[in-house]
């Protein structure tokens, strides 16, 4: 086996690897908050910078407001946020945890994607670039298309 293959397979040996954990983590939230790690992030997101509208929750994570709508749905059903109308545009749901909500965080792990969010800021902006680099190299080799996830 070349160099270059033997990199080629470490590379994606480590994003699948990086894949499957976060799985794993995930999976562990959910049993031990009985709630997704979608659902987590997004009341840990609340916690944090609250009240937010759809449109923000959807943008933060990443998916379209048809997605968002049902998860917060079900979310509030739980009583892990409150939805109510803003004051300013009748149109505009905000949404907040509750303190149910705000427990759940309190005690739930931090998640793979959470704890990038949290430590990637604390690197060096050299380190960021060439991460940064490197993760748009693999999506173009991949032939990743940003534009159907909305």
């Amino acid at each position: 086996m070349s160099k270059a293959s033997g990199l080629a397979e470490s590379i994606v040996h480590r994003y699948l690897t990086l894949v499957r954990y976060q799985r794993y983590v995930s999976e562990i939230i959910r049993r031990s908050t009985n709630i997704s790690g979608r659902e987590l992030a997004v009341l840990r997101y609340l916690v944090q910078q609250s009240p937010r509208s759809v449109k923000e929750i959807s943008q933060f994570l990443y998916v379209r407001d048809a997605t968002t709508s049902p998860l917060l749905e079900h979310m509030e059903r739980d009583s892990y946020v409150t939805r109510r109308r803003s004051p300013d545009d009748n149109r505009k749901l905000l949404v907040e945890p509750t303190n149910l909500g705000r427990e759940v965080v309190a005690r739930a792990p931090m998640g793979t994607v959470t704890l990038m969010r949290v430590r990637l800021p604390g690197l060096a902006v050299d380190e960021l670039a060439v991460i940064d680099e490197a993760l748009k190299k693999l999506s173009a080799i991949a032939e990743v298309d940003e534009s159907v996830l909305g």
